[in-house]
């Protein structure tokens, strides 16, 4: 069976099991007190469950109510740059209750009701985030998607693009959907210096570098799961999400992108070449405006000739996005 590219992050999930008796657990309780002394509602706190490679999770059980929260892809692993699709996440999410003494999330029964349909008596859900990697064949290709996609729109929500150039946003603070495209080797660096991302691998860092990793996500929220008759676990399948993905997701939507690219221009002839472009003054002297042109015409550029939209020179590179799925040394050597 062929692998899909879109697998599974984050997920929050949960169950009723109507003849209680289960093992409680949690990390205590939070309480709500009135002005007159009395406890108006109390909370368990969800139990933090640490894995290997400073890897955690979050389960609760109140002896009737099963759930789960956190990545499961990235529990007892170094990294999760290639996590796993739908059926695989709830297999190693159930696993872990099982180590826990706990019952399995279910499908449950579908059943009819007068007043609103169909619906599925199991688990329910109100988190999942989707996730796709794409190779861009380069980090300067894959900064000038980033830099592309900034300005797109997604509905009514333009991209955001951070500071350090490294992740564009769409529909931050979204009780719907929350998507973001961002350089993955940046988030690695970012990361190393917590314990929680120090046990990830030069070789996997260097191979997001390589290959230009871009990782576009989407966390689809309650709302959106409710609307779209998701908020079950017996509704959801690999396919459905899938088709989400594949509405939603705006570097599919893309044909091959052009842009501008003078990188490997040699660094004494990129000023000068930047000031041109930008229509500016050349602050050099008369023999090195001299030489200067005679390297830039190799390149197609003539700055003895004003820039302007009628004779701007065009040198372009072509950037692929390749969907991926996890190569075979990853698998072996990180699962």
């Amino acid at each position: 069976m062929e692998t899909s590219p879109v697998f599974i992050d984050y997920v929050t999930i949960r169950q009723e099991y109507f003849g209680g008796g289960l093992p409680v657990l949690n990390d205590g309780k939070v309480l709500k007190v009135d002005a007159d002394g009395e406890i108006e509602y109390s909370t368990d706190v969800r139990c933090i469950i640490e894995g290997s490679y400073d890897s955690r999770v979050q389960v609760r059980c109140d002896g009737n109510t099963v759930e789960f929260t956190g990545n499961i892809s990235r529990y007892g692993r170094r990294d999760n740059l290639f996590g796993y699709d739908w059926p695989t996440t709830i297999a190693r999410i159930n696993d872990l209750l099982s180590l826990l003494g706990l019952p399995p999330f279910t499908s449950g029964k579908l059943y009819k009701f007068a007043d609103t349909g169909w619906s599925w008596s199991g688990a329910r859900v109100s988190r999942i985030d989707l996730t796709c990697n794409y190779s861009t064949g380069s980090k300067e290709s894959m900064h000038a998607v980033l830099c592309h996609m900034a300005g797109q729109h997604v509905g009514r929500q333009k991209g955001s693009l951070s500071p350090d150039s490294g992740t564009v946003e769409y529909g931050r603070g979204s009780k719907y959907v929350y998507g973001k495209l961002y350089a993955k080797y940046q988030e690695l660096e970012k990361h190393r210096s917590k314990k929680s991302g120090s046990h990830v691998s030069d070789d996997v860092i260097d191979y997001c570098k390589t290959e230009g990793i871009l990782r576009e996500e989407f966390t689809l929220k309650s709302r959106f799961l409710l609307q779209n008759n998701l908020a079950y676990l017996g509704a959801i399948t690999q396919d459905n999400l899938n088709q989400i993905y594949a509405d939603r997701t705006q570097l599919q939507r893309l044909e091959d992108m052009k842009y501008e690219n003078f990188n490997d221009l040699p660094k004494h002839l990129r000023s000068t070449y930047a000031s041109w472009k930008l229509g500016l003054p050349l602050d050099i002297s008369r023999a090195t405006r001299y030489r200067h042109r005679t390297e830039l015409l190799a390149y197609g550029v003539d700055i003895s000739i004003p820039n302007n939209v009628h004779h701007l020179p065009s040198r372009v590179r072509v950037v692929e996005l390749k969907p991926l799925t996890a190569p075979d040394w990853y698998i072996q050597n990180y699962g």
